[in-house]
């Protein structure tokens, strides 16, 4: 398939309604708490504000965002479970509106499983070809070729109550490849899951669009899924799209403090209202040059691993310390300012609370931004 494209696309929730006398103050509330939220019209509650985007043939796509950003809206958009209030989807060039989510060849899986509790493993990922009457033989073949890349081809005789979480979910995630749809949606699809199965699952959905080839869209609002499976990340707040761009070029080069926040663990240290001076700024003692011109306040935002103890570093205040095993997380203070450090970890040496530690950065580094949270480039 070709490219998949959003133009000026817009979508608005009406307001509650409060009509009738069941549940009328129940609605009245409701409608107050919408009529508060950041972003309203005449009509409802802005969710997506004017969302321009093109998907690529085969790509990986990560909508990174908090809950409430629209990345779900954006994923029903995309499926046809939900129209666009303004603007246009597009399949290679043709308008969607108006083809229902069954014409648009587009597979789904969703944070709940929702699997048919009376099928067995076999007959779940089997159901999408059963409807498309496909031989049997042919059937046979697919859905056992698609158990053995999700691992499952053990499980194919069981119900799914006889299964884990982590198989349940690759029963879910089987069952939508297996019709080889031209576009992969997941919604938050490993959140129900604990650390050790979400990184197992990670690895494993990775491998499948490798070797499938599928167009994948992918929501989460965990960073470390972002950074780990996608080609390509959406950072989204309030219905709006901050930031596109590769998992290293958001990292290494946010263009506003909301976007730099989004990614890195733990999150980039950030020094407002730094004032400057004859084209620089001072922190730590170290001169971090800005743009030409620029000659205001600025915030300076360092990533806690490039905070590192150097014997001329300037003195700072430990505060607290977390051992993460191969890695210490430092809490510093200095200057009146609180921040963090991620330093190698060194059993011979011990750090505690209160101690003095000097430490140094790269200017060349750190990211600056204006008054109003947007990049400052050099």
């Amino acid at each position: 398939m070709g490219s998949i494209e959003l133009r000026d696309v817009a979508k608005i929730y009406p307001f509650v309604e409060t009509g009738g006398l069941l549940g009328r103050r129940q609605r009245i509330e409701q409608l107050a708490r919408q009529k508060a939220m950041p972003h309203v019209s005449n009509e409802g509650v802005i969710v997506l504000q004017h969302i321009d985007l093109t998907i690529r043939d085969g790509e990986f796509l990560v909508l990174l965002g908090p809950s409430g950003c629209g990345k779900t809206t954006l994923l029903r958009l995309l499926s046809g479970l939900e129209t666009p209030t303004v603007g246009s989807v597009l399949f290679d060039g043709k308008d969607m509106a108006g083809v229902p989510p069954e014409d648009r060849d587009v597979a789904m899986v969703f944070q709940n499983y929702s699997l048919y509790p009376h099928f067995t493993v076999f007959d779940n990922i089997a159901f999408p070809l059963r409807n498309l009457h496909i031989p049997r033989q042919e059937l046979t073949e697919t859905v056992e070729r698609m158990a053995a890349l999700l691992d499952l081809s053990d499980c194919l005789n069981r119900l799914p109550f006889q299964l884990s979480g982590g198989q349940v979910q690759r029963v879910a995630i089987a069952r939508a490849l297996v019709r080889k749809p031209r576009l992969f949606l997941m919604d938050e699809p490993f959140s129900n899951l604990d650390a050790p199965m979400r990184a197992a699952l990670r690895r494993m959905v990775k491998r499948i669009h490798t070797e499938l080839g599928t167009t994948f869209v992918y929501v989460t609002h965990d960073q470390t899924e972002a950074l780990a499976l996608g080609e390509r990340i959406l950072v989204m707040k309030d219905g709006c799209v901050l930031q596109d761009g590769t998992p290293a070029q958001i990292y290494t080069g946010p263009n506003c403090v909301d976007a730099a926040l989004a990614l890195g663990t733990p999150p980039m240290n950030l020094f407002p209202d730094l004032p400057s001076e004859d084209g620089f700024v001072t922190l730590l003692g170290v001169r971090v040059p800005l743009p030409e011109g620029v000659n205001r306040p600025v915030t300076v935002g360092i990533r806690p691993v490039h905070i590192q103890p150097a014997a001329d570093g300037t003195p700072v205040r430990i505060e607290t310390v977390e051992e993460l095993g191969s890695e210490r997380v430092l809490h510093l203070s200095a200057e009146g300012r609180t921040f963090l450090a991620v330093i190698p970890t060194e059993p011979e040496k011990t750090l505690l609370r209160g101690d003095m530690l000097p430490v140094t950065f790269d200017p060349a580094r750190v990211c600056l931004f204006d008054g109003d949270g947007a990049a400052l480039f050099r």
